[in-house]
């Protein structure tokens, strides 16, 4: 949050030591987890969401619409018919049902990860000994397909063509059959038709418009009617109920430091999961950890991981700040990428299966982000370093981390709420999500989108110029509003990311502080802050589905700290639902009340 952040390790540099989901699931037969990114995009058609890889699956594939149709499901798990006792994760569309195979993940551009079922062959079955189904000589001219002995041509019906220009082998398969005239049965009239293995061609030549010419049978359709009328994966969901993925609760937490007088890491954790809200964010500095010999000296972060798995917090790691050698404090140089990949790919391996999130930087549109003091006077020195210079580096920390654990989810810097441009100081948020979001790289680098809106003293459902808050000051800028999430959002859907999805990252009110520049803060009683941040949830998590899929208040604990330092009306101890005591204040009471789902 502009003007507001400070690197946890910055507070306590003195005590510093340092010097489910996303696991494979249980499900029957132990079917792997569904690889990341997560997305979503809702259809209010049929009152699904596709999702995921069967989403990327059906954009990838030509004229999507008529091929594969609307989700008619949600994904669950499925025992396959071709393969008895091999369960898949599938979801059905109203003419084809799609499924996940691990096996196929990360080979040839996961071309394979996401297969349609062999519908065709499973309404073909018993049919083998009727002429049509029957295997045909190789007449010699380049239609005979040999793995079924049948011919694809364009007489009577078009269909080869129909083939060829909607997706071809992998969409339909291969034929199983020679075109021949079948009665519809839902309108009893004779029309020709051709069996795939994959899909059911039919040919309408009276219809007027050449796009209904050729039709596709709705096997999703027809399958789900056989054998999963009372399958709740099949009910009309509104969009809040059509996530790609478990929504994420957590907090924005200060993990470092135990073995102090004031830091009890395990009761931090425990907090944190009685409150429902799982997930910490945890700011780690590269700086800290890797010294100019290379060495990487793991330390307390081991012990934070250790600490987290065993009481099953889930962890985002927010890496920022490199070495003096590699260009620090700021981003690495770009000679030092390299150095960086290094860096997280080890972080990625040796926490693999244990820290489920990787943040890259933080607030990157900020100059004190980029080699400058993010910890005075609301920020000092620096340089914002350029979108794509930014997107280069994430490019290399999102391939080596994946290198090593691909189930690692990789969540985008967030850049910091403001209308700033000038790059000593800030590039606006908008601005910045623009370069990046059009920048082609950036897409094949990033599972999740990280934001900060702002809110200072404005009410969560407020916003400029429609709906402002109560002014005077902060007021006439959507900068200053929970709700700049909209703004940028309506960037990426500009650019072609309408489907990824979004994790707020840092999201709170402070309340009365006497750190200069949240003033703000001294209108806010603790009891508002409450409210707000439970509103806050529930537009996140409701109203904004399913396109954000995660939200991170700040702060947990920071005001445990700040008290043991004689401050505990710091701004960030305001953020905090905590006392500096550990007792709860009435935000930590409203989020724990907050029913989760």
């Amino acid at each position: 949050m502009a003007r507001r952040i400070i690197v946890a390790l910055v507070l306590v540099a003195t005590l510093a030591s340092v010097v489910a989901w996303p696991q494979p699931s249980a499900a029957q037969s132990q079917v792997a987890d569904t690889f990341p990114p997560y997305q979503a995009r809702y259809f209010g058609e049929t009152g699904h969401s596709a999702v995921n890889w069967f989403l990327e699956s059906w954009k990838n594939t030509p004229n999507a619409l008529f091929v594969l149709g609307f989700p008619i499901s949600q994904p669950f798990i499925e025992e396959s018919f071709t393969n008895p006792g091999q369960f898949y994760r599938v979801q059905y569309f109203e003419r084809a049902v799609l499924e996940e195979h691990p096996e196929n993940f990360g080979q040839q551009g996961n071309r394979f990860y996401v297969l349609g079922r062999l519908m065709g062959r499973e309404l073909a079955k018993g049919r083998e000994g009727e002429p049509a189904f029957q295997r045909v000589g190789n007449p010699g001219d380049g239609t005979w397909f040999g793995e079924t002995g049948h011919t694809l041509r364009n007489s009577p019906a078009p269909f080869r063509d129909f083939w060829v220009n909607n997706g071809g082998l992998d969409v339909f398969g291969y034929p199983l059959s020679e075109q021949f005239q079948e009665v519809n049965q839902a309108d009893g009239k004779t029309y020709w038709v051709q069996y795939f293995e994959r899909q059911r061609m039919e040919w309408h030549p009276e219809q007027s418009n050449p796009s209904y010419r050729i039709l596709l049978g709705l096997l999703g359709n027809e399958y789900r009617d056989r054998f999963h009328k009372n399958n709740p994966a099949f009910n009309l969901t509104g969009t809040a109920n059509a996530l790609p993925r478990q929504f994420v609760y957590g907090f924005n937490a200060h993990l470092y430091g135990q073995g102090t007088a004031w830091q009890d890491r395990n009761r931090a954790l425990t907090l944190a999961k009685n409150a429902g809200m799982p997930w910490i964010r945890q700011q780690v500095r590269w700086m800290d950890l890797h010294d100019q010999s290379r060495q990487i000296f793991w330390a307390e972060l081991d012990n934070i991981v250790d600490d987290a798995s065993r009481q099953n917090v889930k962890l985002l790691l927010s890496v920022v700040s490199s070495p003096a050698w590699a260009g620090g404090p700021g981003m690495p140089r770009r000679e030092n990428f390299r150095d960086f990949a290094d860096f997280m790919g080890q972080m990625a391996a040796r926490y693999r299966g244990r820290v489920q999130a990787y943040q890259i930087w933080n607030e990157q549109n900020r100059a004190c982000e980029n080699g400058g003091d993010c910890a005075t006077d609301g920020g000092r020195g620096g340089r914002v370093a350029s979108a794509e210079y930014y997107v280069d580096m994430l490019e290399v920390a999102y391939n080596a981390i994946k290198a090593n654990d691909p189930y690692a989810i990789v969540v985008s810097g967030a850049p910091a709420s403001t209308d700033t441009n000038r790059a000593d100081i800030a590039i606006s948020d908008l601005e910045f999500m623009r370069q990046m979001a059009s920048n082609p790289k950036f897409r094949r680098s990033v599972d999740v989108i990280g934001l900060h809106p702002g809110g200072h003293y404005n009410p969560p459902d407020s916003k400029w110029p429609d709906r402002p808050g109560p002014g005077p000051n902060w007021l006439t800028s959507s900068e200053f509003y929970f709700r700049r999430i909209e703004d940028t959002r309506a960037v990426l859907v500009a650019n072609g990311m309408a489907d990824r999805q979004i994790w707020i990252t840092e999201f709170g009110w402070a309340t009365a502080n006497n750190t200069p520049g949240y003033e703000y803060g001294n209108s806010i009683s603790p009891e508002q802050q409450a409210q707000w941040l439970r509103r806050s949830l529930e537009i996140g998590r409701y109203e904004w589905a399913p396109w954000v899929g995660g939200m991170f208040v700040w702060n947990l604990n920071f005001a445990i700290p700040w008290r043991y330092f004689g401050n505990d009306r710091h701004e960030q101890a305001a953020f905090g639902v905590l006392n500096g005591d550990w007792s709860p204040r009435p935000a930590f009471n409203a989020l724990q009340a907050f029913p989760k789902n």
